[in-house]
């Protein structure tokens, strides 16, 4: 960090010094000069503001895209810190610094201090994890991010130095399928789903875990319903399905997927909507 904090101020010198002698030569109307020297003294100067401009101006003024902790919330440390990560998974709602979006994700855990995730964008990562001074420290490669963590009821926070909301997410239990798992195949799902209700439980939520979903027989519309319970739908979004040659079905726009496709397990009483790391997204209980 010094190393690239003294680049920039070198740099930053020799910007000005390059417009103290353009404006000087142009004061003796020797224009040559002038132009010559104002050209790298735009150039260097712009891009070294450009730099530097949003790291002064969160520091200063904080990010606008992200909210304050709430008061409510209570900090996380120590043995409890420790308890919520060994081991867990968690899904929610993570934001990107550097495009300053936000996007659904998922990350697992383990006991050894290894993490893995990715988000609805399927962009995928890995790391280490590590308790630091009463925060959550995760090294992805070369970079080391750590947070402050805080509970709000169901509710986890992960804040900046700064108080800001960075991540926020819900804790689950762990479903796999098993290896070698069956699938259905594509004339089966062919003739289940078209035209037909599936209903069941998320293994992936932000606070609504029941659902059903309509499968238009005669298009690829699929309309999805989430509650918190089986009998209380009260939430709607509208999206696309198809069912591909090789038997995944795949969503978009619908229960935080943007694109994706899924095995369907069958297992007594129902099936299993299973990723390709064999992550249980969701299980189907009703059929109608």
């Amino acid at each position: 960090m010094w190393i690239g904090i003294l680049v920039l101020i070198t740099f930053g010198i020799c910007s000005i010094a390059c417009l103290v002698l353009s404006i000087r030569g142009a004061m003796q109307g020797r224009w040559h000069i002038f132009g010559a020297l104002l050209i790298p003294a735009v150039g260097i100067g712009g891009t070294i503001i450009m730099l530097v401009a949003r790291p002064i101006s969160l520091e200063l003024f904080g990010d606008s895209n992200l909210e304050h902790v709430p008061e409510r919330a209570v900090a996380v440390t120590g043995d409890d810190l420790l308890t919520v990560h060994n081991g867990t998974w968690r899904f929610g709602y993570a934001y990107d610094e550097d495009t300053q979006l936000f996007h659904w994700y998922d990350e697992a855990f383990a006991d050894d201090g290894g993490f893995s995730g990715r988000n609805d964008t399927g962009q995928a990562w890995s790391g280490g994890w590590d308790i630091v001074e009463d925060g959550i420290c995760l090294t992805r490669g070369q970079d080391t991010t750590c947070f402050d963590v805080w509970q709000d009821g169901d509710l986890w926070y992960q804040t900046n130095h700064r108080d800001e909301i960075v991540n926020r997410y819900m804790v689950m239990e762990a479903f796999q399928a098993p290896k070698g798992h069956p699938t259905l195949s594509s004339a089966v799902l062919q003739a289940i789903i078209p035209g037909r209700t599936l209903a069941g439980e998320l293994r992936f939520h932000f606070g609504e875990p029941f659902y059903s979903a309509t499968f238009d027989a005669a298009g690829d519309a699929v309309t999805v319903r989430r509650g918190d319970a089986a009998a209380s739908l009260g939430t709607e979004e509208s999206g696309t399905y198809r069912i591909d040659d090789d038997g995944m079905l795949c969503l978009a726009g619908v229960l935080h997927i943007i694109d994706a496709c899924y095995a369907v397990v069958p297992r007594p009483g129902g099936a299993d909507i299973v990723r390709d790391d064999r992550r249980i997204v969701a299980t189907v209980t009703g059929l109608k």
